[in-house]
């Protein structure tokens, strides 16, 4: 009897492609981001005194003749101007990015790998946004206790800022102060040295926790340290330069253009009321949501 052979049944070929596998980015040593974090902070603090003391030279010409020059006068004039603080901003940002750039550049590593220059998905774009804007009523909230624990502990910068966007047309204050330090401040910190530091919790932490502290004034200080964390963990989780800068950017735009038009008609001195910072932190928990879900082929 002659024996029967099954055929032989190959099982169908997955019709869909092999996933693709990025290789790790290259970064800068660690110590490299951390010298550009320290050169880049100190050089930009340089290049930002420029204006101030050629505007300090202006001033106490204008004022020769009217006896002793009042120095407290003379920075609050000058400080309050966006003429001034204006260039102070451009050449501030401008030698963050020079140095952020040089050091990938001194390191032999693409300045697009070194800096997470690169896209992401869309979603992530939407959420980064609206998930600071979501924290706002939490900074505020750290702003107000700080005044109200140590009313001593200020330099007066966020009033001054508020009052320099006022000072000028909003079509010159946007960009100056929201584009400018939203992508100098986000390459420096999240782009050169957070991605110089391979251990990702520690990265956001240093990246978070240094950008607050690098706005010098104690309230503003710890009003911007939640959103510091949050832009660092949107580095992190995206890979992309791109996501924070945008994120960072709007921020500030939201920003000037609240302090230009709705300031006195929201009652700037009223504080918002304690039910907001929850309500923030479900909307910015949903824009973290987005970001991870939207991300899990990049984690």
């Amino acid at each position: 009897m002659e024996e029967f052979e099954a055929p032989i049944v190959e099982p169908p070929a997955d019709p869909r492609p092999p996933p693709r596998i990025e290789p790790a980015p290259r970064r800068v040593p660690w110590w490299a981001g951390v010298a550009a974090l320290v050169a880049g902070g100190i050089a930009a603090q340089v290049a930002g005194s420029i204006p101030l003391i050629i505007g300090a030279v202006v001033w106490l010409a204008q004022n020769a003749g009217e006896g002793p020059p009042d120095t407290e006068l003379m920075m609050r004039d000058l400080t309050r101007s966006f003429w001034v603080l204006g260039p102070s901003i451009a050449m501030t940002g401008g030698t963050m990015a020079l140095v952020a750039f040089a050091t990938a550049r001194l390191a032999r590593v693409p300045a697009r790998e070194a800096l997470g220059l690169r896209g992401a998905p869309w979603p992530a774009f939407l959420a980064a946004p609206i998930g600071i804007l979501a924290l706002g009523p939490t900074a505020d909230a750290l702003r107000r206790l700080m005044q109200e624990t140590l009313p001593w502990a200020t330099f007066g910068a966020l009033e001054g800022l508020d009052e320099v966007a006022r000072s000028a047309p909003i079509w010159a204050v946007l960009p100056a102060m929201a584009l400018v330090p939203g992508f100098a401040e986000e390459v420096l910190f999240r782009g050169v040295f957070q991605r110089s530091i391979r251990n990702g919790a520690l990265a956001i932490v240093l990246s978070g926790g240094l950008f607050a502290c690098y706005h010098l004034d104690p309230q503003h200080v710890v009003a911007v340290m939640p959103l510091g964390f949050y832009l660092a963990w949107l580095a992190h989780r995206t890979q992309s330069l791109a996501v924070p800068v945008t994120g960072h950017v709007l921020n500030n735009a939201a920003a000037v253009v609240g302090s230009v038009y709705f300031a006195e008609a929201a009652g700037a001195s009223e504080p918002l009321e304690w039910w907001w910072a929850p309500i923030g932190w479900a909307v910015c928990g949903g824009c973290v949501a987005v970001v991870w879900l939207s991300t899990r082929e990049r984690s």
